[in-house]
């Protein structure tokens, strides 16, 4: 069965304040790691763990060929 964590246990695993998560949300909801995110309602949002941390390795690797000038 597949981890799923909720946005409190996003924010502490990640160390994210409340702007920060709802930012990288949204940035997944637009990506191709989409399916990272389950959202049941208008406040209350899941993660599916495996996924999102492909996302956040996904983007810290752009990050980084953007900081060496490759994209």
């Amino acid at each position: 069965m597949e981890l799923l964590l909720s946005k409190k246990e996003i924010m502490k695993r990640y160390h994210y304040k409340n702007t920060t998560f709802y930012e990288r949300r949204n940035e997944c909801l637009l990506s191709e790691y989409s399916d990272a995110v389950i959202l049941d309602g208008l406040r209350h949002t899941l993660i599916k763990a495996d996924r999102w941390q492909e996302f956040i390795e996904n983007r810290s690797e752009k990050k980084k060929r953007e900081l060496m000038g490759l994209e």
